[in-house]
């Protein structure tokens, strides 16, 4: 399903250029689109370019918005529009005023630029206000981000998410009875958009898709670095982008990639070394006994235990069927659901879900006694005990728990969640460490399904605990290897060279099978190591391999250096220990590789084409006019052929001139001007909306973020309310137009059984806009019962509607499939599938998501 710019609240905006009128967002038409792939080993390099246009007679006020992939990092953005050119630089933050940013901006503005601060409120979402767009002006975009690759069937997978391209959903009533607009442009109008894929690895390799026919083509021989490469070419209709491009990269033998080493040199002879490692264990069946430990103490008020009580809904519609399972929630004291861990059925799973719905925050943090008593009860021998804990992790003595959960080792695995942005990172992190589990943090405006089941799923694999790097000098070559585990390894006397930076990340976390493992280290250029031994603690006994490094294959560029910025960024934020020693080299990197970090901002500034300001230029309005928008046949200003993106770079080091021009001589030059005095953002509840100062003289950007962030938080709230209340709701269906598809997952994440079906009633009808002479004609031409056919209904609602929040749902729907696959008996599944698309066609027709699961369908066949 494709991210849809939709005339709707701001909360529902996924991506592109958009302009705030009122209570609403409208997006500007995207006129063109591409994308190039840059892929070497598991790094990914994404450069974005669109173009836009303002079609109206109006000034526009407008806001970026682009989704980055969790661990990816904007490097370079750029936005043109007539004759001036905003870029981002990354400088160090201020300590006090008249700082560094100070400075920098008088130069700019003193050299005819404009500068500011982009401020960021979501790591995972890069926002930037443009300000005030002018009439019929064209903005092209720029933007480069890298990160790294996961690793899916022990394939590399790449994706393009249609984020590039956003498919414009209609106006809601509301919206046009708002905006009056009968004269609204098509947005129907089909663009065809450029995907480059560019494929380089230090080992010889395949490529497919599994979703879309790229056209690849093969180097015949290796590179100038040495690497083995390819080139994928594809146009697609705008129309047709239903879901993202995933395009796989694997080894001739389909065995997985193993260990590799990737270094990189910089134009300035700075090198480093990507290590990264894919494990395989031998497949070893166990039973789990799953045990939730839930901290209900007073910190955990309000938001924080609800998003609490989210996390163990999913956890517990998401369990194996074959597991037993306990809640324990603390804390002065605490309790358990049952006496001992209860079989995972359909009467357990739902005592499990009242106890979580009573849930209520109070009291002090002691986590010490629960989690003891947790290991030292006794376990059956088939089982193997995986322990959850879900806190704000706000105790006193969190070192002691930690170290009593590393004496239980034998005894079990823990897993931790992170609960606000305040959560002690000492006590989530350090359980985990100690515990041979994972740990992962959610805000209280982030969406975690995606986490939890990341969490679940590492409790269901072996892992590589204690995981070392040793650098090997050159001088001595590694010994004949032998066998000392499942990974092949091998003992040497080399020399273990001594590094001046530690490796990112440091500790090293625990990898599990088929999981990527990627680890970052500063090397000297002028003594490179001959081989890295890797240690480490596996499933049967202690691991150990040896590397050797090519000095033929060497990236020439800064991209893995700019993932190892974000990688230490990353450290300091989940270990506040490493702070004060890392701080002078995050902003050393993320200076000179432009990757922002809490030492170092990113700046951007406006360039004019000329001395002076643009003479055609309307000054900028007192007052942003309602927008009047035309139809597509009216023609826009005249735009540059293609993608033109000159390189008009912001020189951080422009000489300082002694005074800087007069403000308002500043403002009557600025393109994207500050916005104006009637632009606002609110919030759609009955609280106060919030208001944006936006005076050109008091005006903050800096107070963008923070205010729709707490418009996220309202909505979120507003959410969360909804799913509670859905698993009660009854009556014929609801008008499901303009619902959040999230609503409808959660929607069927709390109606799945244990067996894999789902409850069949009220709330399973409105969740899907459906009536219940629907469900029983279908079921009855099917010629199953409702049990296996709304089971079918999801799962091609799902794999349609919802193609490109596969992640999400993928642990729901392997359930539904086990489900099937013992209840279908001899019956057509390819005829009981047709026919449960033809229910989730009623549902597009219904929801206005019909054009996309048309094309969903028309491809699948």
């Amino acid at each position: 399903m494709p991210f849809q710019n939709t005339y709707t609240t701001f909360d529902d905006v996924e991506c592109g250029l958009v302009s705030l009128h009122q209570n609403f967002v409208l997006p500007l038409y995207l006129e063109q689109s591409s994308v190039t792939v840059e892929v070497t080993n598991h790094i990914g390099h994404y450069i974005v370019k669109q173009q836009y246009v303002n079609l109206t007679d109006d000034a526009l006020d407008a806001l970026y918005i682009f989704p980055i992939q969790e661990g990816g990092t904007v490097h370079y953005f750029e936005a043109k529009s007539n004759d001036v050119v905003v870029k981002s630089i990354v400088k160090e933050k201020p300590q006090s005023s008249g700082g560094v940013f100070a400075s920098e901006v008088d130069v700019a503005m003193a050299d005819n630029r404009k500068a500011f601060l982009l401020s960021e409120f979501k790591p995972d979402l890069f926002q930037l206000d443009l300000g005030v767009l002018d009439p019929n002006s064209i903005t092209e975009v720029e933007l480069r981000y890298v990160c790294e690759l996961p690793v899916e069937n022990d394939k590399i997978k790449v994706n393009v998410p249609n984020t590039v391209a956003p498919q414009y959903a209609p106006p809601s009533e509301e919206c046009e009875e708002k905006m009056a607009s009968n004269q609204l442009v098509d947005l129907d109008k089909d663009i065809d958009i450029g995907i480059e894929f560019k494929i380089r690895q230090t080992v010889d390799f395949k490529q497919s898709s599994d979703t879309h026919e790229v056209e690849f083509s093969r180097g015949s021989e290796c590179d100038a670095d040495g690497f083995f490469h390819s080139t994928g070419k594809l146009s697609i209709k705008r129309t047709a982008f239903d879901e993202e491009v995933s395009v796989l990269v694997g080894t001739h033998t389909g065995k997985p990639f193993g260990a590799r080493i990737l270094i990189e040199k910089t134009e300035k002879s700075e090198v480093a070394a990507m290590v990264t490692l894919v494990p395989e264990f031998p497949t070893v069946d166990f039973q789990p006994e799953m045990i939730f430990l839930v901290d209900r103490s007073g910190s955990m008020s309000g938001r924080s235990i609800e998003k609490a009580q989210e996390a163990l809904h999913i956890f517990l519609s998401s369990l194996p069927q074959d597991c037993k399972f306990n809640i324990c929630s603390f804390n002065s004291a605490y309790d358990f659901l049952f006496k001992t861990s209860q079989p995972y059925n359909d009467e357990n799973l739902e005592a499990g879900r009242r106890y979580v719905d009573r849930l209520q925050a109070s009291g002090g943090t002691r986590v010490y006694e629960p989690l003891e008593t947790i290991f030292k009860q006794s376990l059956e021998e088939s089982y193997q005990r995986q322990v959850f804990v879900v806190t704000d992790g706000h105790v006193s003595r969190p070192q002691e728990s930690v170290d009593m959960v590393a004496k239980y080792t034998k005894q079990g695995r823990v897993f931790s969640l992170g609960i606000g942005e305040g959560a002690s990172r000492e006590l989530v992190n350090g359980l985990a460490r100690s515990g041979n589990g994972s740990a992962f943090f959610v805000t209280l405006a982030e969406d975690l399904k995606d986490k939890v089941l990341e969490l679940l799923s590492n409790s269901l694999l072996a892992n590589l605990s204690n995981v070392q790097l040793e650098w090997l000098s050159s001088t001595e070559e590694p010994k004949k290897p032998s066998l000392i585990g499942s990974l092949l390894g091998a003992q040497t006397t080399s020399n273990i060279m001594k590094l001046e930076h530690p490796p990112a990340p440091h500790p090293i976390p625990h990898v599990f099978a088929s999981k990527l493992l990627a680890v970052y280290q500063s090397l000297k250029p002028d003594d490179l190591p001959a081989n890295l031994r890797i240690r480490g603690k596996g499933p049967n006994g202690k691991l150990e391999m040896i590397i050797n490094l090519d000095p033929t294959k060497i990236m020439k560029s800064e991209l893995l250096h700019k993932l190892m910025a974000r990688r230490m960024v990353k450290m300091v934020e989940e270990d506040d220990k490493s702070e004060g020693m890392l701080e002078e080299r995050m902003k050393y990197l993320g200076q000179s590789y432009n990757v922002p970090n809490q030492y170092c901002s990113i700046l951007t500034t406006e360039q004019f084409g000329s001395t002076s300001a643009p003479t055609n230029r309307k000054s900028r309005p007192d007052k942003v006019a309602s927008p009047t928008f035309h139809r597509a046949s009216r023609s826009p200003s005249p735009s540059p052929p293609g993608m033109s993106f000159k390189n008009r770079s912001v020189s951080p080091s422009s000489p300082p001139i002694a005074s800087s021009p007069p403000a308002k001589a500043r403002a009557k030059k600025t393109l994207f001007a500050k916005k104006s005095s009637s632009s606002k953002l609110r919030s759609y509840n009955a609280a106060p909306p919030p208001q944006l100062s936006m005076n050109q003289e008091s005006f903050s950007y800096s107070e963008i973020p923070k205010q729709m962030e707490a418009m996220r938080l309202q909505v979120s709230n507003t959410r969360s309310a909804k799913s509670k209340a859905m698993s009660s709701q009854a009556g014929s269906y609801a008008d499901t137009r303009g619902r959040d598809r999230d609503d409808i997952l959660n929607g069927f994440t709390v109606l799945q059984t244990a067996d894999g079906c789902f409850s069949y009633g009220p709330a399973f009808l409105n969740n899907l806009n459906m009536t219940e002479a629907d469900i029983a004609e279908g079921a009855r031409a099917a010629g199953c019962s409702v049990e296996l056919f709304i089971t079918l209904i999801v799962l091609v609602y799902l794999r349609s509607v919802l193609a490109n929040r596969k992640s999400s749902w993928e642990r729901m729907s392997q359930k539904a499939d086990e489900y099937v696959a013992q209840n279908i008996g001899t019956l057509d599944l390819m005829a009981l599938d047709e026919a449960a698309e033809r229910i989730v066609e009623k549902f597009a027709q219904r929801s206005k998501t019909q054009q996309y699961f048309k094309g969903i369908k028309k491809r699948r066949k």
